[in-house]
């Protein structure tokens, strides 16, 4: 039996520890003394005969065989050597001199370890310590053997038939006992000294059952051999047969206890579910099976001749099952190879299985997540119609809730999973199944736990498998409030939100159903088209709130003024339409539009405090046979703007085909002209001089907008700016005016030197749109003018209708530097008090209060009392219209700086200009020679 110094101990001697280092030294002391003494004796003793070298030499040989190829055999998860050390020593010292015994054990043990290639310190161990034991069993031998154990040259066989021949046979088992006993126990000692466990190292020390049948096959031998040299041949069968059959014995039974562990494994594997349960029961039956420390799943191979691998390939990954850690004594053999395999097969099957199960629950979870967050409710239903699944939204809708008489698991009506399913989810699950297709329903009813009703929308689907459907999934949702959102629908589908009136929509279709009773009974009915006049305004400067308060206010005011049977319909933004049915004349239509027109002159409150004095422009057209609501309409909107032409101060106009339908059509017509003209710019800004009336001298210049229509040639603004105002083109048209009045006033500076101030007059709409001064702003920086250059004109009315909002307009153009007028003074509030609220820079009198202001004292007081007011308040007074000489000498009378008309200039283009002003600075520079 050989030493091994502990798994996996390192193979230098330096790192034993010094007790085993004083074991070894005194192993070899001890074989030195025994192999010194054997040495001796034998050179004393008769030398050996032919038969005892040769029992001698097949002897030690087979001792070199068995030490240089041991039996290995495992015992447990430890696996040992198997020696004939007892054979060989029972054999040779009944057949040879002992001292020849010992020389053979030290000779065959020396060429034994130099062949295994053992460390220094090993191989003096494994030498002293067979030694020492041989000795031990030689002087046991000698002393209990007859002749003190020589035997003489003819050996055992002299002694056959004697007492001393049984004598002999037990003094040589007593011997081996003894080389056994100390040998195991050197052994023992020194793997405790390397720190090995006792009770390891005493199982490593003894096999009782082999060295008995050694010890018991060895007598046998030597009788044999002892009685026939010749037979010497079977000293060597014994051993290798004994061999063989503890070979094959430990061989089967590994291959039990392996394929017993094999089968362990795979239950102890399988057992559990879980991915860390199944990795620990297959590497601790790796550790097990395979008798290694270490093992290991690695997503990688390990380069390590020290270790075994197996591939495990996984559904998500693959792995390496590696066992490592082994003793050196005992390297990995194909059978290892085989059966590390066989657990990675296991391994991988279990952790498959594994990976199912979890991605099965994962998926279970993660669909128990998506249904439970769900607001649809979902029931899934066998082909049998009970209830496998359902959803919380599900049970929520239906009230299908725990009920405390069922536990906490039941549900109320004995409804749920585990239950049949109700007919108003079965129905249509049966379908589902029996076509094989989805069924599906947007409205229908289902019955709660309560007994009342909810509407809902579901959808049937089958759930696909082979063969027929096991059953159906029915996803269903609550339409409760889309049922009761329609039905608001459906109550608000013909009438305005917020006056209340039947809309556009409902309007409609009574004109519909009147006209067709007109064709058959020839009656005639009016349509009245009303539209708020300057609403836009008011939404703008007051807001959206006050503007909604205001058309409920005019709804109000329209409902009072109805005769019971007519239609009020809110048409849409600030138009109402009115139906009057069974109209006997245009009068009843008439007296209508007064009776509406009579109620709007009384104020209207608004929330905010404003009081507000609305007005309608009406248009009335009456049926006619052959006519369509379309035709009917449009000729109703079509007299409502030839209304709005006579003033937007609440008039109305009966629709006259002869008259209207070619003005209408010329209309359009107007109209696609113009924003054809803005696009060719086909527009013309010409300029009328102011001038000082004093000198005639050029010190302004009022902005014109002229159309050179392609066929009716030039055109003034009174036929054009009413249709820009109502079809929004104005905010163009004025820009252009702008951009080009400020290109004038600058090239005016620049080529005459002369600053002359370019008047623009600014509509409403351009007033009040937002972001007015900042465009204002980047037309004077585009055009480089000075912003003193530029007067905006705003007439009377307009800067009266919001004082507040006109104030806050103005100072924030004086803020940039304009100049502002206002136009048209006198034809308005002609509230001279009000001039002191505005910031403005100059007072521009009517037309109207010029023409006989020479003869009329009336109308030169008012002229006189305006201009002293404007000098008061440090304004400018400009005169329009002056046509006669006598006009302007009086006005200079009066005292009135500036003036304008056709007397001393009319409007002309920006080249005539050049040549008036050209004139001037002639004449200036004559005079100025002169003086």
């Amino acid at each position: 039996m050989e030493l091994r110094l502990g798994r996996g101990a390192p193979r230098q001697d330096v790192s034993l520890p010094a007790a085993v280092r004083r074991m070894i030294a005194g192993a070899v002391v001890g074989g030195l003394v025994v192999l010194g003494v054997s040495v001796a004796d034998l050179v004393r003793t008769p030398p050996l005969t032919f038969v005892q070298f040769a029992i001698v030499a097949v002897v030690g040989a087979l001792l070199v065989a068995s030490w240089a190829w041991p039996l290995r055999v495992s015992v447990g998860k430890e696996s040992r050597t198997v020696h004939f050390d007892e054979y060989a020593l029972i054999v040779l010292i009944l057949l040879v001199p002992t001292a020849a015994a010992v020389v053979t054990f030290a000779v065959a043990t020396v060429v034994a370890q130099v062949f295994c290639r053992r460390s220094l310190g090993k191989s003096a161990f494994n030498v002293g310590q067979v030694l020492i034991s041989v000795g031990a069993g030689v002087v046991v031998f000698r002393s209990a053997a007859p002749a003190g154990g020589i035997l003489g040259p003819h050996g055992l066989a002299a002694l056959a038939g004697g007492t001393h021949f049984y004598w002999a046979l037990g003094a040589a088992i007593v011997a081996g006992a003894v080389y056994v006993v100390v040998n195991a126990g050197a052994v023992i000692a020194i793997m405790v000294a390397n720190r090995t466990q006792l009770r390891t190292a005493i199982g490593n020390g003894f096999d009782l059952p082999f060295t008995l049948g050694s010890m018991v096959v060895a007598l046998a031998t030597a009788v044999i051999v002892a009685d026939d040299p010749w037979l010497l041949a079977l000293a060597v069968a014994p051993p290798l047969i004994f061999r063989r059959v503890l070979a094959d014995q430990f061989e089967a039974r590994r291959d039990r206890a392996r394929v017993r562990g094999l089968f362990e494994a795979t239950l102890d594997a399988n057992r559990s579910m879980g991915e860390v349960d199944v990795c620990e029961a297959i590497l601790s039956a790796a550790r097990t099976l395979m008798r290694c420390s270490e093992a290991s799943l690695r997503p990688s191979t390990v380069d390590d001749g020290q270790c075994l691998q197996s591939r495990l390939v996984l559904p998500d990954r693959h792995l390496w099952l590696t066992v490592s850690g082994r003793s050196r004594t005992e390297p990995f053999d194909a059978a290892d190879q085989n059966l590390l395999d066989a657990l990675a097969a296991v391994g991988m099957g279990a952790l498959s299985n594994a990976w199912l199960y979890e991605e099965g629950r994962h998926q279970r979870e993660r669909l128990s997540a998506i249904t439970s967050s769900m607001a649809e409710g979902v029931c899934a239903l066998t082909a049998t119609g009970e209830i496998t699944f359902l959803n919380p939204a599900a049970a929520a809708m239906l009230g299908w809730g725990p009920t405390d008489s069922e536990g906490p698991g039941g549900m109320l009506a004995g409804r749920g999973v585990g239950y049949r399913a109700p007919s108003f989810i079965l129905n249509p699950a049966r379908r589902a199944v029996e076509t094989a297709t989805t069924v599906t329903g947007y409205d229908t009813r289902f019955e709660r736990a309560d007994g009342s009703m909810l509407h809902v929308a579901f959808t049937a689907s089958p759930i696909v498998n082979e063969g027929a459907p096991p059953g159906a999934v029915v996803v269903f949702r609550d339409i409760t409030e889309r049922k009761e959102f329609e039905e608001r629908l459906a109550r608000h589908a013909f009438h305005d939100s917020l006056t209340g009136l039947p809309n556009r929509r409902l309007f409609l279709d009574h004109l519909d159903h009147a006209l067709r009773r007109s064709s058959r009974s020839h009656e005639m009915h009016a349509v009245l088209f009303a539209d708020v006049d300057r609403f836009k305004l008011i939404n703008d400067s007051l807001g959206h709130h006050a503007g909604d308060h205001l058309l409920v206010a005019i709804a109000e005011r329209l409902q009072a003024s109805m005769r019971a049977g007519d239609m009020l319909a809110r048409f849409g933004g600030d138009e109402f339409t009115i139906l009057l049915e069974g109209v006997s004349s245009p009068e009843d239509a008439e007296t209508a539009a007064k009776r509406i027109l009579a109620q709007m002159r009384r104020p209207i409150s608004l929330p905010d405090g404003h009081e507000v004095v609305a007005s309608l422009s009406i248009g009335i057209a009456l049926t006619m046979a052959g006519q369509g609501r379309d035709d009917l309409l449009h000729d109703a909107d079509v007299a409502m703007y030839q209304a709005k032409g006579k003033g937007r101060d609440g008039h109305y106009e009966l629709y006259d085909v002869d008259a209207m339908g070619a003005r209408s059509a010329e209309r359009i017509e107007l109209e696609a002209g113009l924003r054809r003209a803005l696009r060719r710019r086909e527009l013309e800004v010409q300029y009328q001089p102011l001038f000082s009336i004093d000198d005639r001298r050029i010190v302004g210049a009022e902005a014109l907008v002229r159309w050179k229509h392609p066929e009716r040639g030039l055109l003034g603004p009174a036929s054009f700016i009413g249709l820009a105002e109502e079809s929004g083109l104005i905010l163009p048209l004025g820009r252009h005016v702008l951009e080009d009045a400020c290109r004038q006033a600058h090239r005016w500076q620049e080529t005459f030197g002369v600053k002359l101030v370019v008047s623009v007059n600014l509509s409403a709409r351009q007033f009040q749109q937002a972001g007015l001064v900042e465009e204002i702003e980047t037309i004077l920086g585009q055009a480089g003018v000075d912003p003193s250059q530029l007067c905006l004109e705003i007439t009377e009315s307009l800067a009266m209708e919001d004082v507040a909002r006109t104030r806050e307009i103005l100072l924030s153009l004086k803020k940039v530097g304009i100049q502002v007028a206002i136009d048209d003074f006198g034809t308005g509030y002609s509230a001279l008090g009000y001039l002191t609220h505005f910031p403005v820079d100059v007072v521009k009198i009517d037309r109207s209060f010029v023409e006989g202001v020479e003869i009329d004292p009336v109308k030169s007081a008012i002229v006189s009392a305006v201009i002293r007011l404007s000098e008061a308040i440090g304004t400018v007074t400009v005169v329009e219209g002056v046509e006669t000489e006598r006009q302007l000498r009086h006005l200079r009378a009066l005292g009135c700086p500036e003036a304008q008309g056709f007397h001393l200039a009319r409007p002309m283009a920006a080249a005539d200009m050049d040549e008036v002003l050209r004139a001037q600075l002639g004449t200036q520079s004559e005079m100025a020679a002169v003086s």
